[in-house]
């Protein structure tokens, strides 16, 4: 998956939260979650490269 892809891929998933009635707080952890995980993708995706 590419950068963009995943970022199209997290932002569906929180809209799908908070329109399945997910508290704010849940979605904001949701958030993080994501975050950290696409930024460890990228990560190791970068050092597989080398």
């Amino acid at each position: 998956m590419s950068r963009s892809e995943l970022q199209r891929a997290g932002t569906a998933v929180l809209v799908l939260a908070l329109n399945e009635g997910w508290a704010a707080r849940d979605v904001q952890r949701l958030a993080t979650i994501l975050l950290v995980l696409v930024a460890l993708i990228c990560v190791l995706g970068e050092g597989g490269d080398q």
